[in-house]
């Protein structure tokens, strides 16, 4: 089977660059230029060179550079595309000139490499359904299209984060693309080699503590934001208080540090290697004779099984650490079941599913500012303004979340009965 790898580069000078950069790193080739026109409908058109590398002597891959615009809905994207297309067995000799390639000044990020399925996602009517060898017959399905799917969309999102200049919002947005790539390694992991998972469970895992820290002083922003329209009203244009300001510093210093310790073709070499290791990874004997479905149905019944004894292993609603624990795991499930669109659940229960992930993130983020603040105003004990703006957040918080407890359990017992009936009927 062949199998392709897209690099897209960012940022280009020139046409010119990315064709002089792959014909210096690729072995003495044969080189075919054709120009190609695509209208896909009346506001949407490929049109682009096409630049074939054939190598003389045979290594186990080509190299074709796409270069010209892509039209979808009147925005116009270019193309600057590296694409590999490769043999099982020169898999050692495609990582070497991926490093060869994310080594340069050009900066990179993994893309789909079908720009038929490009266009259909950048007009929001694709799945993972679409793609080039999903067979719900063969479980293979989940390395080759699940897995590869969650890969693009963080190693985008990553691209987005480094190469713009106001980040704020794209950090959420990264760390939701990575969570759904760590639920996806998870909930697929029986088809992975161990150690290979834990590799990537844990790599992933980093990156998403890296951005963490952000993430935390947004969440605090907003709740300083919210207080002072309680106040004044929303209209408001009075200045930030004093504990926005310490928080804005703080926020920006962490800003910094994902952007000085995160190099963008560094991340993209490491998603590219956790993708050649998905579209090479050789399945269990136990699972190779199961359908795609059939593979799903049991995942989700031993996750759901697991989700209605949580309140067993985690009886105290009112212990932030169990809560906690429990908030990971019910995030997971949900993310899991956005990984798999071969699966219906009833609107009752993705409802139930949302409510009870809201109000459990609720309580983790009243948590993490109580802590948040409470630090800041041990570092600063003689600032008066700042311990009054401290105190009135700390007790905006508890009093949100006395009522997000009161009712949690009647959340958690809605959303397992309505789990119950749906895994007894459908798994």
């Amino acid at each position: 089977m062949k199998h392709k790898i897209c690099l897209h580069g960012l940022c280009l000078k020139n046409k010119g660059q990315l064709l002089t950069m792959v014909q210096k790193l690729l072995p003495p080739s044969t080189v075919k230029n054709k120009i190609k026109e695509k209208f896909l409908s009346d506001d949407n058109l490929l049109k682009y060179k096409r630049t074939k590398f054939v190598p003389v002597n045979p290594v186990g891959y080509k190299v074709t550079c796409i270069t010209g615009v892509m039209v979808i809905n009147d925005n116009l994207q270019p193309l600057n595309e590296v694409v590999i297309q490769y043999e099982s067995e020169a898999v050692e000799e495609v990582r070497k000139l991926l490093q060869r390639l994310l080594s340069g000044k050009i900066k990179f990020v993994l893309e789909e490499a079908d720009l038929l399925l490009r266009a259909k996602q950048l007009r929001g009517r694709s799945s993972i359904q679409d793609m080039e060898f999903y067979d719900e017959d063969e479980v293979t399905t989940a390395l080759y299209c699940h897995l590869p799917w969650h890969i693009l969309a963080a190693s985008k999102a990553w691209g987005e984060l480094l190469t713009c200049t106001n980040e704020r919002n794209l950090v959420r947005q990264l760390r939701v693309k990575l969570r759904r790539l760590r639920s996806c390694l998870t909930f697929f992991k029986e088809l992975l080699p161990t150690a290979s998972f834990e590799q990537y469970k844990q790599l992933v895992k980093r990156w998403t503590t890296v951005l963490g820290a952000a993430r935390e002083y947004d969440v605090a922003l907003l709740t300083c934001m919210k207080i002072r329209h309680a106040q004044k009203g929303e209209d408001s244009t009075e200045e930030v208080s004093r504990l926005e300001e310490i928080l804005q510093e703080c926020r920006s210093k962490a800003s910094k540090k994902i952007l000085s310790s995160s190099k963008l073709n560094g991340v993209t070499l490491q998603l590219a290697e956790m993708l050649l290791l998905m579209q090479n990874a050789i399945i269990p004997e136990n699972y190779r004779e199961l359908r795609l479905k059939a593979f799903i149905r049991l995942r989700l019944g031993l996750w759901c099984d697991k989700l209605m004894t949580l309140k067993e292993k985690y009886p105290e609603f009112s212990d932030m650490e169990q809560l906690h624990k429990l908030r990971l795991k019910v995030k997971r499930f949900r993310y899991g079941l956005q990984g798999v669109p071969e699966i219906y659940l009833p609107n009752s229960l993705l409802r139930s599913l949302k409510s009870l992930q809201d109000m459990l993130g609720l309580l983790h983020d009243d948590y993490v500012n109580d802590m948040l603040i409470g630090e800041i105003m041990q570092q600063y004990p003689e600032d008066a303004a700042l311990q009054y703006e401290g105190a009135m957040f700390c007790g905006w918080e508890r009093a949100k979340a006395e009522a997000a407890l009161a009712s949690l359990p009647g959340l958690w017992d809605n959303f397992t009965a309505l789990l119950g009936d749906w895994r007894e009927e459908h798994l």
